[in-house]
């Protein structure tokens, strides 16, 4: 049986996305700060608390504004139905998904982390920590997306970026890359264009297939993303 997508709210990333994030797996949306990330990521969740989806947002980068939320389309209406997690460290994050797997059910959900890098960024600046780190980021992968497979669950995170140097030049690619890159079935990157407040979306993989080329312009407006 082929699943609904779950939109995002903006018709023009929809369209790119075949119709909006693919459901039972891990997708990524990573990019620079202030590109849009964490209101798609609370758009995504009002779109589904408004189909009826249990959601789980996992606010790791204390970026989660219950006012901006509600200041999104209908998000009075569906805040309350929204769960919101603070992990103060790389390690309680682990904790709260290892214990997701408690609050799943026949119903559908969505988990949102914001962003999925962020407390293991700040954890790997301590020394000897880089080997363990890496190691628990891709464990907790691993079990998302067998809690996916095994649940109606789609899950969303969000990525911070880094430049490494490729080829002569810096390249913008998402922490912990190689890890991200593996366990996401859809890729969609964010990045700033010189017109104020208009973001472009480049996807990069989706159906677990590496694509290059499809983008769509979006603009961050009072309401939340709107089409340009």
């Amino acid at each position: 049986m082929v699943m609904e997508r779950l939109s995002t709210g903006t018709s023009g990333l929809d369209r790119l996305l075949k119709g909006g994030f693919a459901p039972r797996q891990i997708n990524l949306v990573y990019g620079e700060a202030s590109t849009g990330k964490t209101i798609l990521a609370m758009q995504s969740a009002l779109q589904a608390s408004g189909r009826g989806f249990k959601v789980f947002f996992v606010d790791a980068d204390l970026s989660f504004s219950v006012q901006r939320l509600e200041s999104l389309d209908r998000g009075e209406e569906l805040a309350e139905n929204i769960v919101v997690f603070q992990p103060e460290d790389f390690h309680e994050q682990s904790r709260i998904t290892e214990n997701l797997e408690l609050m799943l059910s026949s119903t559908p959900a969505l988990l949102v982390v914001d962003s999925v890098t962020g407390l293991y960024r700040a954890d790997i600046e301590k020394p000897g920590t880089v080997f363990v780190n890496n190691r628990e980021l891709n464990r907790q992968l691993a079990y998302l997306s067998d809690l996916s497979s095994r649940f109606d669950l789609t899950i969303l995170l969000t990525g911070q970026v880094h430049s490494q140097p490729s080829h002569g030049s810096w390249l913008i690619a998402p922490v912990a890359t190689r890890t991200l890159r593996h366990w996401s079935y859809l890729i969609l990157r964010l990045r700033p264009t010189p017109r104020h407040e208009v973001r472009e979306s480049l996807l990069e993989k989706i159906d677990g297939r590496d694509v290059r080329g499809p983008r769509a312009l979006f603009r961050i407006g009072e309401s939340g993303l709107e089409d340009v």
